[in-house]
């Protein structure tokens, strides 16, 4: 295995993916491969309203 591409990839976020990219020590291609490997959930997804027009109040 490759040194860029030993790494857990359970606990990884998108910032940490664009630094590794960033400095080479993953590649795009093994990206793409994780992320091929992983279950497409989308119909599990639930709506989750917000409302952004809402201000906060500021405290004096």
């Amino acid at each position: 295995m490759k040194k860029a591409e030993a790494f857990n990839m359970d606990n990884i976020d998108k910032r940490m993916i664009d630094l590794k990219l960033k400095k080479g020590e993953m590649t795009e291609k093994f990206l793409a491969k994780y992320l091929s490997t992983l279950p497409d959930v989308a119909a599990q997804a639930e709506e989750i309203p917000a409302d952004l027009d809402r201000r906060r109040t500021t405290k004096s």
